[in-house]
């Protein structure tokens, strides 16, 4: 997949069935431990609406020129939703398409745990884009997907004009309304006919292509209650409830499990607060350094990843967090030049909002399942151009990129104990120098113990980053927590469809507000 496209899904399957019983009401101490006892449940795939498993099925089907990539092939469920290939992590960042020789320019960002639908029908999560969200600071954008926000949520209706609904039977607009948004734009814009990606060659043909599987007329036509059709003056209209239909999966219990090893600790927890019984004191320690929690164990401010790194309650206990808060910011990162043909840096929020205050800025990634990998040895690329290639190295960058300036460092000559050079700044506590060669790897670079500079050197955050004042086991501490985000059940592919009778039970979830009064009579497979 493109890298310039963030994901829609990763692999699917095995719905949690009892994840529907969740609300964002729930959010600390006991309540909380209710709304999480629910978490871990498998479920067989057909308790999944109709809509949903067509995305599924859309999600994994190579639906490409050379029938060899799918959209899981960027975002699968190993890797929590992320690239499987761990050379290409490792190296080119940038996955090849279908075609063999084209190939994106950043790195795949997860799918996961953008949106999510609760049993009120309601869309939790990443909103429309809002270029002037409230903010500390004053306004900012916010939300939209990709890495520049540019599927901003109203570009199938709104920009397209296309009338998704439009010669529908019954009522899927009031069931389906509340999948149009920022990710099925994000579907709709789209990898299947980019280039760079799947490389379809129009809409059309990945109609075509669809209509030829055992699952795509079936699950079509149960979905939107009219047969699959791929002539000129449908076209426009199918391809969009395709991306409806991935936006649909995308939000579903099957993608956001909700399972790592924090929700579980918290729903085991005798009362639902940190530190918790089953976190080791390290894990413990890294909660409290990411939060900012004052204790006999952290010294002030501590890491407050939350500032950016929270979407919930600001005390690490909300059962269905997802650790962003889907703005943009510019943390300077250094260049990649693995990736190949060497693109100039992205520019990131600027490419949507043609506003200089926003060049370099990329929008805030979620943090769950950042460290899911398939074995211990696979290597994840991390920020927008995966120049980072561990925890580790990405937490020692935010923790210590902030160059000393001259009178800092005079001062640190001068330090003669740790103490004093922690005082002076991190970067003089640890050594760390401004690379002389701004092409290093961050292996190079961490080897030189410096940094290279940042690949776009204006509006660069200096709040939250750069000179937090954290020791060396701080750091392991905040990594070790984090790697507690990882779900530990697996998003899978697809069992091999078989036609099927049609159950409308499967047009919605029965706990949901949208219920149907569809006419089901023109269904008519599997009679």
């Amino acid at each position: 997949m493109n890298h310039d496209h963030q994901p829609y899904i990763t692999q699917a399957i095995s719905p949690i069935t009892d994840l529907r019983r969740r609300t964002l009401g729930y959010q600390i101490g006991m309540a909380t431990l209710f709304a999480l006892s629910t978490f871990g449940a498998q479920a067989n795939e057909d308790e999944m609406t109709y809509i949903e498993e067509m995305g599924k099925r859309l999600f994994f089907e190579d639906i490409s020129v050379n029938n060899n990539m799918s959209c899981s092939t960027c975002h699968t469920g190993s890797t929590g939703g992320t690239n499987n290939d761990s050379q290409t992590n490792l190296t080119d960042v940038a996955v090849t398409g279908s075609d063999g020789i084209l190939v994106g320019t950043l790195k795949p960002p997860t799918n996961q745990y953008a949106q999510f639908h609760n049993d009120e029908g309601k869309i939790e999560g990443l909103s429309n884009f809002d270029p002037n969200c409230p903010a500390f600071g004053g306004p900012a954008p916010c939300g939209g997907a990709f890495w520049n926000g540019r599927a901003e949520g109203d570009m199938i209706e709104g920009y397209h004009k296309i009338e998704i609904f439009a010669q529908l039977r019954g009522k899927y607009d009031d069931m389906y309304r509340k999948y149009l948004g920022p990710l099925a734009d994000q579907a709709h814009a789209s990898p299947f006919t980019n280039p760079v990606e799947q490389a379809k060659p129009t809409k059309k043909s990945v109609c075509e292509q669809v209509s030829k599987t055992q699952w795509g007329p079936q699950l079509y036509n149960y979905a939107f209650g009219t047969a699959l059709r791929c002539g000129d003056i449908h076209v426009d209209k199918v391809f969009a409830r395709f991306a409806l239909a991935i936006a649909a999966w995308q939000m579903s219990a099957d993608n956001n499990r909700f399972d790592s090893k924090r929700d579980v600790a918290l729903k085991n927890d005798a009362d639902g607060l940190f530190p918790l019984d089953d976190f080791t004191a390290e894990e413990n320690r890294g909660h409290d350094l990411f939060y900012g929690v004052f204790s006999a164990t952290t010294r002030p401010p501590g890491a407050r990843c939350f500032f950016c790194h929270q979407s919930g309650n600001d005390q690490g206990v909300g059962a269905f967090e997802r650790y962003t808060n889907d703005r943009y910011f510019n943390i300077g990162v250094p260049r990649n030049f693995e990736i190949p043909n060497s693109p100039e840096a992205d520019v990131g929020l600027f490419a949507t909002t043609s506003q200089e205050a926003h060049r370099g800025e990329h929008k805030v990634p979620t943090l769950r399942n950042v460290d899911k990998r398939p074995h211990p040895s696979f290597v994840k690329a991390y920020t927008h151009n995966g120049w980072f290639k561990s925890l580790e190295e990405l937490i020692h960058f935010y923790n210590s990129s902030t160059p000393m300036t001259p009178a800092q460092e005079t001062a640190c000559a001068a330090a003669t104990s740790d103490e004093e050079r922690m005082a002076v700044s991190t970067a003089c506590f640890f050594g760390k120098t401004q690379c002389a060669d701004a092409t290093l790897t961050s292996a190079e670079a961490m080897a030189a113990n410096c940094w290279p500079v940042p690949e776009v050197d204006q509006n660069v955050a200096r709040f939250g980053v750069g000179d937090l004042r954290l020791t060396a086991q701080d750091e392991a501490d905040v990594v070790a927590y984090l790697k507690t985000l990882s779900d530990e059940s697996t998003v899978q592919a697809p069992q091999p469809y078989r036609l099927q009778p049609f159950k409308e039970s499967r047009m919605q979830h029965a706990s949901g507000d949208d219920h149907s009064t569809t006419d089901t009579s023109h269904f008519f497979f599997g009679r």
